[in-house]
């Protein structure tokens, strides 16, 4: 095994590295080669290198793709007559977002306030609608966990986090959860002192036990009025910091303040 000339150390993980990107390449490969099964209706796959050439990827991630299809009884390849789809029904289609955050953007840090506010107040009214019992009794105790850490400032993020999440989990819908699992990675890094501000977030945190109180009760007009309270105290951290979204928020302000006023 070759050896890296200034550590010694072997250089294995590069190879490794390699394989897991060409084993991640052919999953790719795999999810849309079903999804043109699904949405060309084909009895027959078009050849290697056809494929090759409309998917961008050399033919060895084509073979090994279809040698994934054929396994899991979606294809046949019969050597010299081409392969040919056996199941267009019920195919299990993975998708996969990805995306990059500058964590000194503020407009990276405000659009990914937007997605998380989009999904959260989706989970919420979900959480409302389809929360059993024993869902709330569990959400209890993490608001119980996220009190005790608000005092203590110990494992305050990781808690703080652990409630949201939870809301997405009583919500009992798999895909709004599994969207939010994707872009968490992400969420985290606004926990984690966005732009240097080591108090990110802090002001909303008094608000949390409005907003599990209102989920408990299943007052959802409630439940989005906090949690918008949470969400543009949020937002005014940033723009204190950086005056970016300075703009957008004061005209939201002024929108409700003429809503007000014609109340």
């Amino acid at each position: 095994m070759n050896s890296c000339p200034v550590s010694g150390q072997p250089i294995k993980l590069r190879s490794q590295t390699r394989m897991k990107t060409k084993r991640r390449t052919a999953m790719d490969i795999v999810n849309k080669l079903k999804k043109m099964i699904v949405l060309e209706g084909l009895d027959r796959l078009p050849g290697e290198l056809e494929l090759s050439e409309r998917l961008s990827v050399s033919r060895a991630v084509v073979r090994e793709a279809l040698r994934v299809l054929e396994y899991e009884g979606i294809t046949r390849t019969i050597h010299g007559s081409g392969t040919f789809v056996l199941k267009r029904t019920k195919l299990r289609i993975q998708f996969n977002v990805n995306f990059e955050i500058e964590t000194d953007s503020a407009k990276d840090i405000f659009d990914l306030i937007e997605v998380r506010s989009t999904l959260e107040k989706s989970a919420i009214a979900l959480a409302i609608s389809n929360a059993c019992e024993s869902d709330i009794e569990e959400f209890s105790q993490c608001m119980e966990k996220l009190s005790k850490a608000i005092e203590t400032r110990v494992e305050l993020s990781s808690t703080d986090a652990g409630f949201h999440k939870k809301i997405f989990e009583i919500s009992h819908n798999r895909f709004l959860k599994e969207v939010f699992d994707v872009v968490f990675d992400g969420l985290e890094v606004l926990w984690k002192s966005p732009l240097g501000l080591e108090t990110f977030g802090d002001a909303g945190l008094p608000l949390h036990k409005e907003l599990f109180e209102a989920i408990k009760s299943r007052n959802l007009e409630r439940a989005f009025t906090v949690y918008d309270r949470i969400i543009e105290l949020d937002r005014k951290d940033i723009y204190d910091l950086t005056g970016y979204g300075r703009k957008l928020l004061h005209k939201c302000q002024d929108n409700d303040g003429r809503q007000a006023h014609g109340d």
